[in-house]
């Protein structure tokens, strides 16, 4: 069996203004045309279907109009779960009706994990509950953490699974390898809870023959290949800016898996840039990007007159500012009490300009709160 794992949609999704729908629709469409050419038989959406419990109708059009694609002409089965930004209960409604058209929505955690049989091999539903809502539905007070939450909710099937054929679980969480932690989480994933409540041990899923994960943005596996994130199918935020894109088509039958990777170019990449404001302004590019400038003077206005020939500039940071921000003294406030008024203006002024303020600046400053008569 060929299977498309994906994750982590977010559609609705707006980066630093940026609504990202058109990018979304572009690539949902061009994944829908790719996939007519690879003889898929089943699709697998781990969650974060939208970005946000309650997203734009634009959003729900877009989910609509792809997932139908995806069952009418494709012609598959399509499981999806809900995650930890999805509305539980909304992204399910009419799951009973749109399962007869074999589009699977599983959104809400029932008593018992959801199987879906299909051609030889049973795919686990498991969407997002947080712990404490895992905890009242079984009644079960052990429960402190999504670890236990799960192993409680895995043990409600464990006993009818059948060893000798392909078990699939779709589940949404942090999952690691205790002791050889190498996950790779990024700035847009929402914390699941507090701490480390969140994180649920690989051991945990031995009895399944693959595991497709959604919550973490970079594609990377979990111990082995047998436990995988898909990673979002689109950057969403500067720390995604390395990732390399791809959703992941798995071909598996008992005792055998392949990972083929699939990357759809995007309708516009997001990256980060590191120059001098004056090289920058040689360039030009349509893409989403975030500008570390070398400069060591601020730039006046420098935002508004890089969008004139990048227009979807979403950040700018000075590097040299931050470098001095990250070594810099931070004082508390019985240090602050101790420092003079020209001490506390040269704090500021290095901090502020990221560049030390030199013997003849220090006694132009001292002259003027002397002017003042403010020298302690």
């Amino acid at each position: 069996m060929r299977i498309l794992h994906t994750a982590d949609w977010h559609l609705g999704k707006i980066v630093n203004d940026f609504s990202m729908l058109d990018d979304q629709t572009y690539y949902l469409m061009k994944l829908i045309e790719t996939l007519k050419e690879k003889e898929i038989d089943a699709i697998i959406m781990a969650g974060d279907l939208y970005d946000r419990a309650l997203p734009p109708k634009e959003a729900v059009v877009l989910a609509n109009r792809t997932l139908t694609r995806m069952v009418k002409e494709l012609g598959v089965p399509v499981f999806v779960i809900a995650g930890n930004h999805d509305s539980n209960e909304r992204i399910e409604y009419a799951a009973d009706l749109l399962a007869d058209s074999h589009l699977y929505i599983e959104g809400t955690m029932k008593e018992a994990i959801r199987i879906v049989p299909f051609q030889g091999t049973n795919f686990y539903l498991l969407p997002f509950a947080d712990h404490v809502y895992v905890r009242e539905k079984l009644k079960d007070d052990s429960i402190k953490n999504m670890e236990d939450a799960v192993r409680a909710q895995l043990a409600t099937i464990k006993a009818t699974m059948n060893p000798d054929e392909v078990n699939i679980l779709i589940a949404h969480g942090y999952v690691i390898q205790a002791g050889n932690d190498t996950s790779e989480p990024s700035d847009s994933e929402r914390p699941l809870s507090i701490g480390t409540s969140e994180y649920v041990d690989v051991s945990l899923f031995e009895d399944f023959d693959y595991v497709a994960l959604g919550h973490l943005h970079k594609a990377q596996k979990v111990k082995n290949d047998k436990v995988r994130y898909s990673g979002s199918i689109l950057k969403y935020s500067k720390s995604e800016t390395p990732h390399q894109k791809q959703t992941s088509i798995v071909t598996i039958e008992k005792d055998k898996l392949e990972i083929e990777p699939l990357r759809i170019k995007p309708l516009r990449d997001m990256r980060t840039i590191r120059s001098t404001f004056s090289e920058l302004m040689k360039g030009q590019s349509d893409d989403y990007l975030f500008f570390e400038l070398e400069d060591s003077e601020y730039v006046l206005d420098a935002m508004n007159q890089l969008r004139r020939r990048y227009p979807h500039a979403m950040g700018l940071e000075y590097v040299s500012r931050r470098d001095t921000e990250s070594v810099a003294l931070q004082h508390n406030r019985e240090d602050l009490q101790q420092l003079s008024y020209p001490d506390l203006f040269k704090d500021f002024y290095e901090q502020y300009r990221a560049i030390e303020l030199d013997d003849a600046g220090q006694k132009i400053v001292a002259d003027v709160f002397s002017a003042l008569g403010r020298k302690d």
